[in-house]
């Protein structure tokens, strides 16, 4: 049997190097079979399975185009290196001191002097450039240069005999072929490599080669196609952190659209984590190009989720120990799966709400304790989808929001009405519906604005009129998972807020002047009736931390605290 309308890539590694041969694998297909194919790459329990839109006969497959050009290129980073002639070829020495000049002259522009834009090297060459600092340019020349010299019916009868072994699920690493090119696995496109052979740590101080299934230049050969598509790099400090979109159910098209993705410039590891996510969540959110005009236009099919397209981002990080940057951490980020997509109106909603998140999290600097916890947690959360994470997350933010505005530093706080679109659409387990519509939760809630983030706007507009609770969010975090011990908290805070609002009226009494609405005895009523229905340890800490993220959130686009209407105010 020659025809196959499926293959199968083993998860064996359980790091990026299998997404890598899955998007490598497909990409082969696609170009053996002269482009008539469409290809989809499906992520299952422990293989991914590239699916074919109609059998392909492995016997009239067109192998040459792989020697012609072999879906990657031969990377040129000496001068004296000598590309096989005719070959598809990257000049990284040329693309290297562009990149050097533009770095200078901006530089230079920051240092005030006027200087044209200098065109960019390709966005490629950035992945190259981690790719070479990990050594992994020489393995590809390698693998480019015996695949260019070698006898063509070799290479086709041994491509079609590893074909054929993926599309019965085999490994084909298993399977002997007349063109057997030895080359070793690196640890950029096989990460796990750097911590012994799938174990987490090495269990001996012997060196040793590892076994040939395990570096089947086939499977190497698929990983570096994949790596022209998929592979991201980011510089962290002396660090580099390789990163790799996990296919989900997504076709070859969009994959390589995906290649072209602009990615946020970030040089901080959790926030390249973090951002990578959501700059994929906006990619998916957008337009396909092959599409036919009366199809539904968006890469995210109707009624799925990002997380059903692309499922993670595979990471590596490589720490730099001086002469060498081993891998010392392998990591996965889901993408969201809280969402499903329906209709224009989902796309344009939750679009603007990554965007917001993005803003927000910009501002985080990763090297003060307080805010790598914070981004840790919005990773945390992103990966799981555990959403008590993102509260704790939320409960946390607003203490910052208020400490930041204390010192006059940059912070932008959420917008309430995008919280509760984020709350009511999702998926998420816990009762933040319910609780986010109790008009006791809702009044307490505006009541600790008040107190907290809307006077402090006010103060620094030179209109302070009441105290300030600065503590008010520490002290609901440190209670937020006690019913009672929060209830009190709760119970004094509306006895003291209350109190001055009284002794404000008695102050102006018919004078013009700022007043606040006071709490009501039947809005507290209602919050303490909400703890009661809600008594888990869970429950009653979601309501803690929606009361700080809708207490320290603004209201509308204008004015970032303000949220006091015109009576109150007393115009």
């Amino acid at each position: 049997m020659t025809k196959y309308n499926q293959f199968y890539i083993q998860k064996r590694t359980g790091t990026y190097a299998d997404a890598l041969a899955a998007v490598g694998l497909s990409k082969m297909i696609w170009a053996i079979s002269r482009g008539t194919l469409e290809t989809e790459v499906i992520e299952e329990s422990g293989s991914f399975r590239v699916k074919l839109a109609e059998s392909i006969d492995l016997e009239q497959a067109d192998y040459s185009v792989l020697q012609r050009e072999p879906l990657f290129y031969f990377i040129q980073t000496k001068p004296e290196e000598t590309p096989p002639a005719g070959a598809r070829t990257f000049n990284y020495i040329e693309n290297k001191a562009r990149a050097d000049t533009l770095r200078e002259a901006r530089k230079r522009k920051k240092a005030g002097q006027d200087l044209s834009e200098l065109p960019e090297p390709p966005r490629i060459f950035y992945s190259y450039q981690k790719i070479n600092i990990l050594q992994g340019i020489n393995v590809r020349n390698k693998l480019f240069e015996e695949i260019w010299s070698t006898s063509l019916d070799d290479l086709a009868e041994s491509v079609k005999n590893k074909l054929a072994s993926l599309g019965i699920g085999q490994l084909s690493g298993d399977i002997n072929t007349k063109f057997r090119p030895k080359i070793p696995a690196v640890q950029v496109f096989n990460p796990a490599i750097g911590k012994g052979i799938n174990r987490p740590k090495p269990d001996s101080a012997a060196r040793a080669s590892l076994p040939s299934v395990f570096t089947d230049w086939f499977e190497e050969w698929l990983r570096f196609i994949g790596s022209e598509v998929v592979l991201w790099g980011y510089t962290i400090g002396d660090d580099i952190k390789m990163m790799v979109p996990v296919p989900g159910n997504i076709g070859m098209g969009n994959l390589e659209t995906l290649n072209r993705l602009e990615l946020t410039p970030v040089w901080n590891s959790r926030k390249a984590d973090i951002f990578a996510v959501f700059d994929l969540v906006t990619f998916l959110l957008g337009k396909s190009e092959k599409k036919e005009i009366d199809e539904w236009a968006y890469i995210t099919p109707q009624g799925m989720t990002p997380r059903d397209v692309i499922s993670s981002v595979q990471t590596a990080y490589f720490k730099s120990l001086g002469s060498a940057r081993p891998v010392s951490n392998i990591s996965s980020v889901g993408l969201p799966d809280w969402f499903q997509i329906y209709d224009e109106n989902d796309i344009n909603r939750w679009t603007n709400l990554i965007e917001e998140h993005k803003k927000a999290l910009q501002l985080l600097d990763e090297d003060k304790h307080e805010e790598a916890s914070l981004l840790q947690l919005y990773r945390d959360f992103l990966s799981a989808s555990d959403w008590i994470v993102f509260l704790r997350f939320l409960g946390s933010y607003g203490p910052l929001i208020m400490s930041r505005r204390d010192k006059n530093r940059p912070i932008r706080s959420f917008q309430s009405s995008n919280l509760e679109v984020l709350f009511r659409m999702s998926k998420i387990g816990l009762p933040v519906k319910e609780i986010i519509e109790n008009d006791g939760f809702r009044g307490i809630a505006r009541a600790i604005k008040q107190a907290t983030v809307s006077e402090q706007y006010l103060k620094s507009k030179g209109q302070q009129v009441f105290d300030i609770k600065y503590g008010l969010f520490q002290e609901i975090k440190r209670k937020a998972k006690f019913r009672e011990e929060l209830l009190c908290v709760i119970a004094e805070f509306v006895n003291e807020f209350n109190y001055e609002n009284a002794r404000r009226e008695e102050q102006i009494r018919d004078k013009p002047g700022r007043r606040r609405k006071r709490v009501s005895e039947q809005e507290l009523s209602q919050f303490g009736e909400l703890l009661d229905r809600y008594k888990g340890q869970k429950e009653t800490e979601a309501i803690a931390m929606l009361l700080i993220a809708f207490a320290s959130a603004k209201d509308d686009k204008t004015h970032e605290d303000n949220d006091y209407t015109e009576e109150e105010v007393g115009i």
